[in-house]
């Protein structure tokens, strides 16, 4: 069987109430193989065999069977027109005539007009009020659905039986009015979400072969491309620097408050901010395949998912608006059954409206729309601080971790040698040595040699030319520096090559029992020169963030597959109470599922590949090297964009913030309902209260949320 996947905005989803009845209608259709759903965008995404049915039959059944308005996306040839103006404001328009038809039966009532005029006003208030909720509430019934709308309709039906049509058209009006609210507020939280997002420019300046700009599309700027970037403008493409110098803000990629330095040969991003000078990018590719356009597909990813509370929720929902449903007949029915039995009036009509009252609060929507607008919200403000975390499950998991487990090399440290000691021979200076040391790691290409070119150069030292240069592979390496001829590597290649006198031989087998790797330097008229240590340096941000994460109450612990002299070091410098040393890959595994057993919810944090097994095994897995390593962005389930430890101190009180948010709303919510349940049972509380009341809630629930875009 083939497969195809389309995506449509359906005009109104923005509530578990539209979900039932797309359910209802697309569930049992030929063709269909599976639906997803994303409120907060108002999509609705179908997987579909194309041999048995299409896009345009799909949004036909859409239309007919829930009486939703679908529009088709990222399909030209299926593409739907844009809805004209009156289908976008149709809710505004017909609650604006509703409210003014009733607001002109009350003026004629208090004035004391005829009865019957302001019975047809009210009569008009209803009917255009109702013209969006009387259609869906019988599609509802005929599914067997009680939802928002089958309560209300049975409500403003049970008002009209009474006689009640003031009362009636005010329900009409209120009901029209909070869904055209609830709409505006999710829209405003849809366009919130993606000024948060989509921050890459849509056009670049390409440079011509003759030099000449031309504005072009950012999607269609080839890789190779010369881009021109003016000062103060956003880079339009993922590349590299060619021309110019300036400092570049990449807060919106990887959260840093504070601009980089960018020069030739430098990497910039698309949605960066370029500073104070012009640059000439060469593009790696259309802003398509640029790393903030899939930072976005992660995230909207993520907000088409479900998190579990909202899973909780969902389930929560099913059984309880039927329970609710079931008291408010109960409650039309019961009292007055006993008042006949015991001999006095039954009161039908005034049992029968407090159980319209107890329908029109039984409605979920607050609860269950409140908790999606949040995890959105949390996920976008992640996402600008330089924190992608893949789903709401991640998000709702890392506020409860209890042990966070790092990798040291990469993770910890800075995954390269730095220069921590340099000692010279009798005779020399240390600068002597670090300046022929550095003449001679420019030449080649081992990482030892090049962290002490790179220590010699942030020293200010004038490095020289090193000529007739030779690598000992595996040992070290010799070459000239001013004339004279030296040996640099080990000091096994020192022995062997004959120019380590026994001194220096005791000196440097003294030295190489502390933390790191000597790198001895000799020359060959005149012996030993002098040794530079090296080591792993942690990174600058480690202890500090090492110590918050203790204050909110994380254990924390290092596995490293170093030996136990290096691990212990590390682990002091760091202030870590644990550690474990020389660990396998699948001593990871077990070390994580030990620490969880122990002492409850364990993530892991590492650079995404070598630690695989490791992250898998967690709870949640966060990844450094997101910017370059398309590895660890793929992988983890949170990576920190900017490489800053500073990111897992700041998503875990980012989480719990969430869950306390979905909390209150919950909270609020049910204490809203109950009140206004209890006095409807006494009498106390009539239909237009109970609209307000569900209106009030749901409008607080979202706006509280929406607070975490501000985070």
């Amino acid at each position: 069987m083939s497969q195809a996947r389309c995506t449509m905005r359906v005009q109104g989803l923005d509530c578990p109430v539209e979900v039932e009845a797309l359910n209802a209608a697309l569930g049992g259709f030929a063709g269909v193989l599976g639906l997803g759903f994303d409120l907060i965008h108002g999509t609705l995404t179908v997987d579909y065999d194309p041999t048995a049915t299409d896009p345009a039959a799909l949004i036909h059944r859409v239309a007919s069977r829930a009486g939703l308005r679908a529009t088709l996306l990222g399909l030209p040839e299926y593409q739907a027109e844009h809805s004209p103006w009156w289908v976008r404001r149709g809710p505004w328009l017909t609650t604006s005539a509703s409210g003014l038809a009733l607001l002109a039966a009350l003026l004629t009532s208090w004035l004391g007009g005829p009865a019957s005029a302001a019975r047809v006003l009210y009569i008009l208030s209803v009917a255009t009020g109702g013209i969006d909720l009387f259609p869906r509430a019988i599609r509802s019934l005929r599914i067997a659905k009680f939802n928002i709308h089958v309560l209300m309709g049975l409500a403003v039906a049970g008002a009209v039986a009474l006689g009640q049509w003031d009362e009636a058209a005010t329900v009409v009006f209120l009901f029209g009015l909070s869904e055209a609210l609830e709409g505006l507020s999710l829209d405003r939280a849809r366009r919130a979400v993606r000024a948060l997002l989509e921050v890459a420019p849509q056009t670049a300046e390409v440079v011509g072969p003759d030099g000449r700009l031309q504005v072009v599309p950012a999607d269609q700027v080839q890789r190779g491309d010369r881009v021109q970037v003016r000062s103060g403008e956003r880079v339009p493409i993922d590349g590299t620097i060619l021309e110019g110098r300036s400092s570049v803000d990449q807060k919106a990629i990887t959260g840093e408050s504070v601009p980089v330095l960018r020069e030739p040969g430098d990497g910039v991003f698309a949605g960066t901010v370029n500073g104070d000078g012009t640059l000439v990018v060469e593009a790696a590719g259309p802003v398509g395949d640029a790393l903030i356009a899939r930072v976005i597909a992660r995230v909207r990813a993520a907000q088409a998912g479900k998190a579990p509370v909202e899973r909780r929720l969902a389930r929560f929902a099913a059984w309880y608006t039927p329970i609710v449903v079931a008291a408010a007949f109960g409650l039309m029915v019961v009292p007055p059954l006993v008042h006949l039995a015991t001999g006095h009036s039954a009161a039908w009509l005034d049992w029968f409206s407090r159980g319209l009252v107890v329908l029109v609060i039984s409605c979920p929507c607050a609860l269950v729309i409140a908790t999606p607008v949040a995890v959105v919200s949390a996920l976008a403000s992640a996402a600008r601080h330089g924190v992608l975390v893949k789903g709401g499950q991640y998000l709702e998991e890392v506020g409860r971790l209890r042990v966070l487990a790092f990798d040291k090399t990469g993770t910890l440290t800075r995954g390269e040698p730095d220069v921590v000691e340099v000692v010279s021979a009798a005779g020399r200076a240390d600068e002597d040595v670090l300046r022929i040391a550095a003449a001679l790691g420019d030449r080649g290409g081992h990482v030892l040699g090049r962290a002490i070119a790179r220590h010699a150069r942030e020293m200010s030292l004038d490095v020289p030319q090193a000529d007739d240069y030779t690598a000992v592979p595996g040992l070290g390496a010799q070459g000239r520096v001013d004339a004279e001829h030296y040996h640099i590597g080990s000091h096994r290649y020192l022995d062997e090559t004959g120019v380590c006198d026994g001194d220096f031989h005791t000196r440097l087998g003294s030295a190489e029992r502390a933390v790191g790797t000597s790198v001895a330097l000799s020359a060959a008229a005149t012996g030993p020169v002098g040794w530079i240590r090296l080591a792993d340096q942690p990174r600058p941000e480690a202890a500090r963030v090492l110590a918050e994460l203790g204050e909110l109450g994380i254990q924390t612990v290092m596995l490293t597959g170093d030996n136990r002299q290096t691990a212990a070091a590390m682990a002091d410098q760091l202030g870590l109470a644990e550690h474990r040393s020389e660990l396998l890959p699948d001593d990871k595994v077990l070390a994580v599922a030990e620490l969880d057993a122990r002492h409850g919810p364990t993530g892991m944090v590492g650079d995404g590949v070598n630690d695989a097994p490791a992250l898998a095994a967690a709870r949640v897995s966060v990844a450094m090297g997101g910017i370059s390593s398309g590895a660890a962005l793929e992988s983890a389930d949170i990576v920190l964009m900017a490489d800053d430890l500073g990111g897992l101190p700041w998503i875990i009180r980012h989480s719990r913030k969430t869950l306390a948010r979905i909390r209150e709303n919950i909270i609020l919510a049910l204490v809203t309902k109950a009140v206004v349940l209890v006095l409807a049972a006494f009498g106390l509380a009539n239909l237009w209260m109970a609209i307000g009341a569900d209106v009030g809630t749901s409008l607080v629930v979202i706006l509280n949320a929406l607070r975490l875009l501000r985070a």
